[in-house]
């Protein structure tokens, strides 16, 4: 009965205690450093990427500011998981971006990878090449297209290289916004980056 009045006093001052009966904020979490054999810390929901898109729909503006730890990248991921790459903590920004934010620690840098196109007029740049480098090793090839932009892409960039020193190809995709002809200068490159939906050059040739 004790222990209940005690709890039920706690929480009509709005504050709870763990450890403490005088909690300094909200809920105040404090280590027993007598008992060596019990773990002191605080554990957040835990979850493979998987598990945490297949929440998408139940996190609105109302969850903004919450945190999950992700256990296991799987699955395929959604706008709102586009950040969700590596282990860790992620919290929901519900309201600006509406997605799961990364949180500190040990970022693995990703490498990108380098997709050589050799045959044809036409070069297609794939959705698997955004964040990615595409070589045009073609004479024949006169025009460029790009994927068409999702949000999931937003601030991602792909690079274009033409390596013949003939003549140089011209991005023809309407979602192409960039100033200028859109000409990719032989024997050079080109770096475009995307907002979701155009593609814009963000290089000089």
């Amino acid at each position: 009965m004790l222990v209940a009045f005690t709890a039920l006093s706690k929480a009509q001052q709005g504050r709870v205690g763990i450890n403490t009966t005088t909690p300094a904020a909200t809920l105040d979490v404090v280590a027993n450093t007598t008992d060596n054999a019990r773990p002191d810390a605080l554990l957040v929901p835990r979850m493979t990427r998987a598990q945490l898109l297949a929440k998408d729909n139940a996190y609105t503006a109302a969850q903004n500011g919450a945190l999950a730890f992700v256990t296991t990248i799987d699955g395929t991921a959604t706008t709102k998981t586009a950040n969700v790459t590596a282990v860790g903590f992620y919290y929901y920004d519900g309201q600006t971006t509406n997605t799961w934010i990364g949180i500190g620690g040990v970022v693995t840098p990703t490498v990108p990878t380098f997709r050589t196109i050799t045959t044809g007029t036409v070069a297609a740049i794939l959705p698997t090449d955004v964040g990615n480098c595409v070589i045009l090793n073609s004479t024949t090839i006169s025009s460029v297209t790009l994927p068409t932009p999702t949000l999931a892409m937003a601030g991602k960039t792909v690079k274009i290289f033409e390596v013949t020193g003939g003549v140089g190809p011209t991005i023809t995709s309407t979602d192409y916004k960039s100033t200028g002809a859109g000409v990719i200068v032989n024997a050079t490159g080109v770096s475009l980056i995307t907002d979701g939906v155009f593609w814009y050059s963000d290089s000089l040739q």
